[in-house]
């Protein structure tokens, strides 16, 4: 479970009440967005619309995760994001709609990711196509 800001001292009910009043307070200020703001804020950020809805409710930003898959894998997160900001932004936003947060966090700490990412990572195929181009540069 993400982290929830919750006092380590409440029980576990108490954590999860925390946990789920911030996810409503996120849906609850996202449906007071017009139509217009979120379509702006959807095109300044380089995404649909409906990538925006679906994200943002779930707050899911799992950017530490994906620069640590890309560590594993021997890219640099910095570079790729120089190279291609488009580039960078698929594989952000295809993290953020990650299932496997939690084997992906798992095979990070083990130091497995990189031998193991194609059996779950959905940006495994993109980061092999990365390492393939920093081979021939």
């Amino acid at each position: 479970m993400p982290d929830t800001g919750a006092d380590a001292r409440h029980g576990l009910l108490s954590q999860v009440a925390h946990w789920i009043t911030e996810r409503m307070r996120a849906s609850a200020e996202m449906a007071r967005l017009s139509r217009g703001d979120l379509d702006g804020m959807a095109h300044d950020l380089g995404v649909t619309a409906a990538d925006l809805r679906e994200v943002l409710p779930r707050g899911a930003d799992n950017t530490v995760l994906m620069e640590a898959m890309m560590r594993a894998r021997g890219l640099d997160s910095a570079q790729i994001a120089q190279l291609s900001a488009t580039v960078m932004r698929d594989l952000e936003l295809t993290c953020s709609h990650c299932g496997a947060v939690r084997r992906c966090r798992r095979e990070i700490a083990a130091g497995t990711a990189a031998e193991h990412c194609d059996e779950f990572c959905g940006n495994a195929y993109t980061l092999d196509v990365l390492l393939e181009g920093s081979a021939k540069a």
